[in-house]
């Protein structure tokens, strides 16, 4: 039977199985109605309810245990010349869902092959090595109907008699002995309803009339051989015989005996001497007269028939003779050419002691009664003794105790001509046991057992392979049954071949319901992927874990998060797929709601206009807002899972805060609790940046430190407001102090100005001259008082058109005779046309005198100073005055300008403060620039007039207030 024709014209069977069902549920429910069935079947469902079979909980039961199995295949010579057909077949069947299986001639399952997937799903309805299949144990099936009616069968699905069979479908023939008539086993198919085929049947009918025929040709063979063996005794014996084959037929037999009507050729010997259901090693019955001897014949260590001697009446009275069928006739002497012929035995004898001898198996030799007669130096070397230590020693008392029964009935077996073999434990000189395979045989001599050989083989490195497996499978059995993730089992084609009860839990179809079909969890638009990811573990052959969607039995989708891998059989192909897959819905749906949960946060972090960065307990950087990246000027840069310390090193400008706030992070975990700091950050081309910092510590639940939270709000704005209430708390009582003096200088000198006017008709000319000069300096002192009365309380001043050259000349004339005494040079650098300014010219004037005044203070070896006035931009003009003096420190720079506050040794502070206040109600600025020893820079800028007013030069231009 080829392959091909097996699976040609393959059509689904379309057997309605849902009235199948309805038709057993009316049967095992007692309904009188007439059934839609099988009559073959419906006769099989009455069997197994006479039998007491439970159609509801019904199960094969395990009835052979390993070592009876082994019995079987190691024993039976049936089975030895059948297993090859059924490797045949299992060949035939494969990668088409099929499960072969051959059970002995009581139903009960000595072999069974097939794919990984099938066998792993048959071990849940107990289609197992050792189950009973016969129609009591397991109900209606094809092994047990087959078994019963000796005829062919298929049973389909719900044509099950017991309820968890019904899911698959299975077909079956007997194999019948051409000797006996006897059933020898049953061939069977089985599968998953889902995947019946039309064939089915004609295959496995095929496969037993294949072993049939087998059995036939070897029936053949061996009749010949009795033939043959027939003539041979016949020259030596004097007495009648005939020779029969294994079912009793008579094959030949002597002429007297066919005479006497004794026996019939190509009839069954009817007498009770005969057993056919084993050869004995010796009968000996008196029947009519006659004594019958009853002999088996062994060729190749097997019985294949027996010789019955018959004894005339005469002889047969004498119970005590002889064996007399042994004593050589007249015939039997043998011709000396033919003895020549043969080799010599001794020359035969050397042959069979070097096989003995050199054997790399334990060869142990014993007679009928279990004594040792000798063993080979394998045998020593395994067991750690020498051939005599193993003569004196009994060799039972080397065998484990647990194997002891095993070892009788290999013995029975051989003494009775069969051979066989089992697992078997010796304890070795040393005190250690080792695992062994057993094989026993009978020692055959003129055709009778005189004695038994074992052969035995070292497997305990099997041994502990098998049990480490058998463990395995233990506790992936446990897994599967007990774990709350789905699991499915699928073959090469992708059908499924078995799932776990959470399978049903998680996608609502029941294992009954996908058996044999392709996977119904995968939605439409996924089909694709599963044949992706098929093609990608056929490739790295190794466990693949994914995240998808699939849809459960209601219509609905869920995701799951699935593990995928191969099973892989001896020759490296893969058997089946096991597929391990979570629901993980509702985490994907708390991980979205956490996912939009933190965009939120994320989003409104980085619209904060603060600083915020999170770090680990290890200070490294994990999230930054936009806020803190900006600082840093980090938003280019990789700085997650980067230290303070590491960052420092990428940017001069930060060096030094990022190196800060490594201390302050110290500062917090000391404490274990929030530090709150204020941390000065540097910018480029614009002042300092103040922030007020908050550091809070995260911790574990085991309180092991977790991370930092910074929070970074910049409070730069906030300290220069404070910075100008403190100036302007100075500057009213600056004001308030002016406004005193002034007001008590201004009495004494407005009645010295009275008393003057007074005087002056009475005056010469001489004294004319003292009362101007003492009126000029009421009036500046006058002058000075309206100063401090600026002060004070704001004064309204008339801004004229001003030319800024003129005014710096003319300061520059007021303090040479300053400058020249102190050897500084004043220097001026003029624009050709430069524009005029609005402004007061008694006010500027004061300025530059201050600003040029301190300029000559600074050098006090003498030095130069340098004028630069310049339009820097349309609409502004620029008074730069640079001395070589000093220099100011730069962190006394940004206070420059506050009431007392000076860096001579006699000043109050009150000059600069003054011209900051000049120029600022000039709408202008002042701007310092100084470096120690090397000399100041003030920049004056100032709005130039307005273009159309330009003309009006001198004129009035606008009022302020001062």
């Amino acid at each position: 039977m080829e392959k091909n024709e097996f699976l040609r014209n393959y059509v689904p069977l379309k057997a309605d199985r849902a009235n199948l069902e309805r038709e057993w549920e009316k049967f095992v429910t007692g309904s009188r109605t007439q059934l839609n069935i099988r009559s073959s079947l419906h006769d099989s469902w009455k069997r197994c309810l006479d039998k007491g079979v439970n159609p509801f909980y019904g199960k094969a039961s395990m009835n052979l245990s390993i070592d009876e199995i082994q019995d079987y295949v190691t024993t039976d010579p049936f089975f030895r010349m059948v297993k090859p057909i059924l490797k045949k077949l299992k060949e035939v069947a494969s990668n088409t869902g099929y499960l072969m299986t051959y059970c002995n001639s009581e139903g009960e399952l000595v072999h069974m092959d097939g794919e990984l997937s099938l066998l792993l799903k048959a071990d849940d309805i107990n289609l197992a090595l050792g189950s009973d299949w016969s129609e009591g144990s397991a109900g209606t099936n094809a092994i047990g109907t087959s078994l019963a009616t000796r005829s062919p069968v298929q049973v389909y699905a719900s044509e099950h008699f017991c309820h968890d069979i019904q899911s698959w479908s299975c077909a079956a023939a007997p194999v019948r002995d051409p000797a006996t008539g006897k059933t020898l086993g049953i061939v069977n198919l089985s599968c998953f309803w889902t995947s019946i085929h039309p064939k089915m049947l004609h295959a496995v009918i095929s496969t037993a009339h294949d072993i049939e025929h087998m059995l036939r040709s070897q029936l053949t063979v061996d009749r010949y051989r009795l033939l043959h063996h027939f003539t041979e005794l016949s020259r030596k014996t004097p007495f009648p015989l005939a020779v029969l084959d294994r079912g009793g037929r008579v094959i030949k037999a002597s002429p007297q005996l066919i005479e006497e009507g004794l026996v019939v050729e190509g009839k069954r010997f009817q007498n009770p001497l005969h057993n056919q259901q084993s050869l004995p090693s010796s009968v000996s019955v008196d029947f009519d007269a006659n004594r019958f001897e009853l002999l088996p014949y062994y060729y190749g260590g097997l019985p294949i028939g027996s010789v019955m001697h018959v004894l005339p009446p005469d002889i047969g009275r004498f119970k005590d003779l002889p064996v007399l069928h042994r004593l050589p006739s007249k015939q039997a002497q043998p011709a000396e050419s033919e003895s020549a012929s043969k080799p010599k035995a001794p020359e035969q004898d050397n042959m069979y002691k070097s096989l003995f001898d050199h054997h790399p198996d334990a060869i142990f030799s014993y007679d009928v009664n279990g004594r040792l007669i000798e063993a080979n130096p394998a045998a020593a070397r395994m067991l750690g003794y020498d051939v005599n230590e193993l003569r004196d020693e009994r060799l039972q008392s080397l065998l484990s105790l647990k194997h002891e029964n095993k070892r009788l009935r290999a013995f029975a077996y051989a003494a009775r001509g069969m051979q066989h073999e089992y697992e078997s434990a010796f304890r070795h000189k040393q005190g250690y046991e080792l695992d062994v395979v057993i094989k026993s045989f009978p020692m055959i001599v003129d055709n009778e057992i005189v004695g038994i050989f074992e052969t035995v083989r070292d497997v305990t490195y099997n041994e502990m392979i098998y049990e480490d497996l058998k463990s395995t499978k233990e506790q992936l059995e446990f897994y599967l049954q007990n774990t709350e993730d789905a699991v499915i089992v699928v073959d090469s084609n992708l059908r499924v071949v078995k799932t776990n009860k959470s399978f049903e839990t998680i996608y609502g179809w029941t294992e009954h319901e996908v058996l044999g079909k392709a996977l119904p969890t995968v939605p439409d638009n996924q089909k694709r992927e599963i044949a992706d990811i098929h093609a990608e573990l056929l490739k790295m052959r190794r466990v693949t874990a994914y995240e998808t969607v699939r849809q459960r039995k209601d219509g609905s989708q869920i995701h799951v998060s699935n593990f995928a891998s191969p099973i892989f059989d001896s020759k490296g192909n893969p058997a089946v797929f096991v597929l391990i897959s979570k629901d993980i819905t509702e985490r994907k749906r708390m991980s979205e709601a956490l996912v939009e949960s933190e965009k939120r946060l994320r989003t409104l972090i980085d619209a904060l206009p603060d600083i915020v960065v999170f770090k680990d307990n290890q200070g490294r950087w994990m999230e930054a807002n936009h806020t803190a990246l900006l600082t840093f000027e980090l938003e280019s840069a990789y700085y997650q899972g980067r230290t303070d310390g590491e960052l420092a090193e990428t940017n001069g400008l930060y060096r030094e805060t990022l190196l800060n706030c490594i201390v302050s992070d110290r500062m917090v975990w000391d404490k274990g609790g929030m530090v709150r700091i204020q941390e000065r950050i540097a910018r480029q081309n614009a002042r300092d940046m103040i922030c007020d910092i908050i550091k809070i510590p995260i911790y574990h639940e085991d309180g092991t430190p977790k991370g930092l939270v910074v929070i970074g709000r910049d409070i730069t704005e906030l300290k220069h407001t404070e910075e100008l209430l403190r100036k302007s708390e100075k500057l009213a009582v600056v004001g308030q102090l002016a406004a005193g003096i002034a007001h008590e200088i201004r009495n004494p000198l407005t009645t010295l100005k009275g008393f003057l006017s007074l005087l002056e008709p009475q005056l010469n000319d001489k004294n004319r001259l003292y009362v101007n000069t003492m009126r000029n300096e009421i009036e500046q002192m006058e002058w000075i008082t309206s100063q401090f009365m600026t002060v004070a309380k704001p004064q309204a001043v008339r801004f004229l058109r001003q030319d800024l050259k003129t005014l710096i000349d003319q300061v520059s004339t007021f303090l040479y005779p300053y400058a020249t005494m102190n050897n500084v040079q004043m220097m001026m650098e003029s624009e050709e046309d430069l524009p005029i300014v609005d402004g007061d010219g008694n006010q500027l004037k004061q300025v530059f005198i201050n600003i040029l005044k301190n300029a000559i203070e600074a050098m006090p070896l003498g030095g130069r100073i340098e004028i630069d006035l310049k339009r820097i931009q349309p609409g502004t003009v620029s008074v730069r005055f640079t001395d070589q003096g000093c220099g100011i420190p730069l962190e006394r720079i940004p206070h420059l300008g506050e009431p007392f506050y000076s860096l001579k040794e006699k000043g109050t502070g009150l000059g600069l403060m003054i011209c900051y206040k000049i120029i600022k109600e000039h709408q202008g600025t002042i701007k310092v620039e100084s470096e120690v020893d090397r000399g100041t820079c003030v920049e004056i800028t100032m709005p130039l007039a307005s273009p159309e007013d330009s003309s009006m030069d001198g004129a009035e231009s606008r009022t302020g207030c001062t």
